[in-house]
């Protein structure tokens, strides 16, 4: 597949292939691999004749990439970029950040290996996903917001349902029906007046005070949070947890 330097001294366009960390194929115009370099057989295994590409790309994946190559062969100017799992040959899947161009005789692939970036990535998102399944599943409102007047809210558990009467996408990034909205009037002065003089102190703040919730019924809730800071300690942020208290 892959020529060495000529008698001349001369390296061949296959050798310099082999010059770059990336891995990179020529294919022909049914996609099969026609020349390979050394990244490509490191990352996938030398190809055996008449291999082709389709033949690594996983089973859920193969139809994007078909439709790529018919795509390209209707319209070459273009170019195909995406993210593609290719099945290594002892089976082990691997993720693969591709680019697809048409040229004058096939096909011009460059795979980058993400692999362990997507690991993380599946990693994170799974522990991300455990994190929202416990904080969706406390009774009370638990929120990351704005020090501002509003109480503008960043972040709103599921919580808030139960305890507002209004679903957490409601409160998200509302400016106009905000969290001040459901404190009662005369508890909101003081909701900003203690909660300023922890931040000021940069110590936790333990509120209580009265919220109308979507029946228009009136509750007694018991606030717990702290300030998130900058290192210049500015604050950024609030977050916290909100609970009803039960009055005798």
């Amino acid at each position: 597949m892959r020529e060495s330097p000529d008698a001349w001294g001369q390296t061949s366009p296959a050798h310099l292939m082999d010059c770059f960390p990336a891995a990179l194929l020529h294919l022909r115009d049914n996609g099969q691999i026609a020349h390979f370099n050394l990244a490509w057989a490191e990352l996938m295994g030398a190809p055996g004749a008449e291999r082709n590409v389709v033949d690594y790309v996983h089973q859920e994946d193969r139809p994007l990439w078909r439709q790529a190559l018919h795509e390209l062969r209707r319209r070459p100017e273009t170019s195909f970029n995406q993210r593609l799992r290719f099945v290594h040959p002892c089976g082990e899947l691997r993720w693969f950040e591709v680019s697809l161009k048409r040229g004058p005789q096939g096909f011009y692939l460059v795979a980058g290996d993400i692999t362990a970036h997507k690991r993380r990535e599946i990693a994170l998102q799974a522990s991300q996903r455990s994190s929202m399944s416990l904080l969706d599943s406390m009774p009370g409102l638990i929120y990351r917001g704005r020090n501002n007047r509003d109480w503008t809210m960043e972040f709103v558990s599921a919580g808030c349902l139960q305890l507002t009467g209004y679903p957490a996408e409601r409160l998200v990034d509302n400016h106009e029906f905000t969290y001040n909205s459901l404190i009662l009037a005369e508890d909101a002065d003081y909701v900003w007046r203690e909660v300023q003089y922890a931040l000021s102190r940069q110590e936790p703040f333990e509120l209580n005070y009265q919220i109308r919730c979507a029946d228009q019924s009136i509750k007694h809730v018991w606030e717990k949070g702290v300030g998130i800071y900058a290192d210049t300690c500015e604050v950024l942020g609030i977050e916290g947890a909100i609970f009803e208290r039960r009055v005798l």
